[in-house]
């Protein structure tokens, strides 16, 4: 059975996920709540998560746009210029590449349509229609074989 963790366990646990939840790397939370190595914070953020519910799906996409919103908000103005500094295109690829993000993850892009074209074939009249054509091809061949025993004329037609 597992014994109840002290209050200071909690706190750490606490700060683990705030950072992590803030982007922080494993080895930068483990500096900052004094964990030995990154181990040590990824471990106290598994204890955390078993511990406590994990946050809804909704809580999580609420801070991923956020996180976005601030990030947009950061490189807006260089991106789209004004009338005394023109628009520094990294800038704007970077929104666009913000925007394209936050509308993937609000579900904000249109389905891909696709349009699907169907042919059915009756089997059923293909030995007929193969007879048709080796028909036609027996009767040209017998064509082009009379025309060559009788010789073209001089404009270079065949006649059969």
């Amino acid at each position: 059975m597992r014994k109840t963790p002290k209050p200071e366990q909690i706190d750490k646990e606490r700060q683990v996920l705030e950072l992590k939840r803030s982007g922080a790397t494993w080895d930068a939370i483990a500096q900052v709540v004094g964990y030995s190595n990154g181990s040590g914070a990824f471990k106290a953020y598994q204890r955390a998560m078993v511990r406590t519910l994990q946050q809804p799906a909704d809580e999580l996409r609420d801070a991923e746009i956020d996180r976005l919103d601030r990030l947009q908000r950061a490189y807006w103005f260089e991106a789209i210029g004004d009338k005394n500094n023109p628009p520094v295109h990294k800038s704007a690829e970077i929104v666009l590449k913000i925007i394209d993000r936050r509308a993937k993850l609000l579900g904000l892009d249109a389905p891909t349509k696709i349009q699907a074209e169907v042919i059915t074939y009756d089997a059923s009249g293909i030995d007929a229609d193969i007879e048709r054509i080796a028909r036609e091809l027996r009767r040209m061949d017998q064509g082009v074989t009379l025309a060559l025993e009788a010789g073209t004329g001089e404009t270079g037609t065949i006649t059969t």
